[in-house]
């Protein structure tokens, strides 16, 4: 009986099986509107073992090294390496809001930058070019105006020391065409530990919160060398790392969702949760 009425709502009512429990995700941390659900303390969603095995949002292949996702009549560009498609989930959800076509170019182990990746990165010696392919891309199609950016911040490259980093992504910024109007950097986000998963399904087996596996915030949350040169050519970055963390420590389950599905990329169900506050930095 409660079977045939939970599948009679959903034929009424299609939104109701995607429904979300209120404080859902990001919304248990937005400032500007607090929300509280207890409910979520104990609940996670995926789990870790569902995070690893859950695919990224669908992006079409485009051009012979890209992808697009999103219908509208203005295409935007999404730059930088794997840390740029984690966010796909959210920049979905602004798609969809901005009616945008996204453009993706992600590069594993290739941020958008000038400098270059360690060695021990696949591919490290063709990103400069690579890149600076994409921006000749970018002078050659004049109606993208608007890029997005987003990098590993801890990603080895070949000369140590932040300064280098700094240098090559700020080199690689100012070199976007001037018919790019606007430039929105997304701030790297926290990592997890590595026995962050195992700690949130002892938390599950045991019905306890995840507050034990919070991880300082000084280790969670390094200096993102592409904020910083954003910040040195006067533009500003979309910050998130509230949705992720108090002032002291970053949270692997934040509203009943997992943050990330390894150490370093998003879950795309917290990614999706992010996308209203994407939208709300961008004009």
């Amino acid at each position: 009986m409660i079977l045939a009425w939970a599948l009679a709502l959903v034929l009424l009512f299609p939104g109701a099986a995607d429904a979300k429990p209120r404080c859902y995700g990001a919304a248990s941390r937005d400032a500007a509107k607090p929300c509280v659900n207890h409910r979520l303390d104990r609940t996670v969603t995926p789990t870790p073992e569902e995070a690893l095995l859950t695919p990224n949002v669908a992006c079409t292949p485009v051009d012979g090294q890209g992808c697009a996702f999103g219908t509208g009549s203005e295409t935007v560009v999404v730059f930088g390496d794997s840390h740029a498609s984690h966010w796909r989930a959210g920049m979905e959800v602004v798609a969809r809001a901005k009616r945008w076509r996204v453009l993706e170019f992600a590069r594993p182990h290739c941020p958008f930058s000038f400098a270059v990746p360690a060695p021990t990165e696949a591919g490290a010696n063709e990103c400069v070019a690579y890149n600076q392919g994409l921006i000749a891309w970018l002078g050659a199609h004049s109606e993208v105006t608007t890029v997005f950016v987003s990098n590993n911040a801890r990603l080895p490259m070949a000369v140590k020391g932040l300064d280098y980093r700094i240098n090559g992504d700020s080199e690689a910024l100012r070199a976007l065409p001037a018919s790019v109007q606007k430039v929105y950097v997304l701030r790297d986000p926290p990592t997890d530990r590595v026995t962050s998963h195992d700690c949130v399904d002892k938390a599950l087996r045991r019905k306890t919160t995840f507050a034990r596996c919070a991880v300082p915030r000084k280790r969670a949350l390094v200096r993102d060398p592409t904020v910083e040169s954003a910040l040195r050519l006067g533009r500003s970055p979309i910050d998130l790392s509230s949705f992720f963390c108090s002032p002291s420590k970053c949270f692997p389950v934040v509203g009943g969702v997992l943050t990330h599905k390894d150490q370093d990329h998003l879950t795309q169900d917290f990614a999706r949760t992010l996308g209203p506050y994407i939208q709300r930095s961008v004009t």
